[in-house]
């Protein structure tokens, strides 16, 4: 996929100055993400035709809503290694930099993966697999907007992972908040009750009888800095 589309009305953008291709042999991704946070992963071959395109502003849109997602700088979030996880070139080669350099670009052509990211709510009909066309537009210097689109497919397994997390998380601290230096039982230990004979004679039969018994510590040994 990664289809050239526009505007009816507008003039024709020039479409063989740089061209997206989607990957078919790797796997397009829309993440579902917690906090209402979603990711794209699109795999795509990217061919720059002519020198001079200077792309000035970019944007993922999603069929849902008109707010746009932002490409993604990989070292930014949480649970970007959770998205390119599943990615058969690892680790990918990431495409956002070429989009966003805000220099002109020159002839060449590079695969790799464009991610975007954003807060959106996904319709809680389109269940794992669900096919969905996401749009990259791209706009150069000469305000020319240029629309590549591509489909990828409903993926909540990273939300399922972080739930799982979380729950292991509460029932860790669940079980540390129980006393881990209770017995068996949750029931107190009995102690063992000795009459004063006993304990005079239990003194008297040890050795050192007399002998003050002191807690030592190890001695901390200090050295001085050389003086230079």
């Amino acid at each position: 996929m990664g289809i050239l589309t526009g505007h009816s009305g507008d003039p024709a953008p020039e479409p063989d100055r740089i061209t997206f291709e989607q990957t078919p042999d790797e796997l397009a991704r829309i993440y579902d993400l917690p906090s209402g946070e979603v990711a794209v992963v699109v795999p795509a071959k990217m061919t720059v035709l002519r020198s001079g395109i200077l792309i000035t502003d970019v944007a993922m849109m999603t069929p849902w809503e008109d707010w746009p997602l932002d490409l993604w700088d990989p070292l930014e979030g949480s649970h970007y290694p959770d998205v390119i996880a599943e990615l058969c070139h690892f680790p990918p080669t990431v495409l956002n930099p070429w989009l966003q350099r805000n220099v002109p670009l020159r002839p060449r052509q590079m695969e790799g993966v464009i991610i975007a990211h954003g807060y959106i709510s996904v319709p809680p009909e389109c269940h794992d697999e669900t096919l969905i066309a996401v749009k990259l537009l791209l706009t150069d210097k000469r305000r020319d907007q240029l629309s590549f689109e591509f489909g990828v497919r409903m993926d909540r397994s990273v939300m399922r992972k972080c739930e799982r997390r979380q729950r292991e998380r509460c029932e860790f601290a669940r079980t540390m908040g129980k006393g881990l230096f209770e017995p068996k039982g949750g029931q107190p230990a009995a102690r063992k009750s000795v009459s004063p004979e006993e304990v005079i004679k239990q003194s008297r039969a040890g050795p050192g009888h007399g002998a003050t018994c002191d807690a030592r510590t190890p001695e901390t040994k200090l050295v001085e800095p050389e003086v230079l």
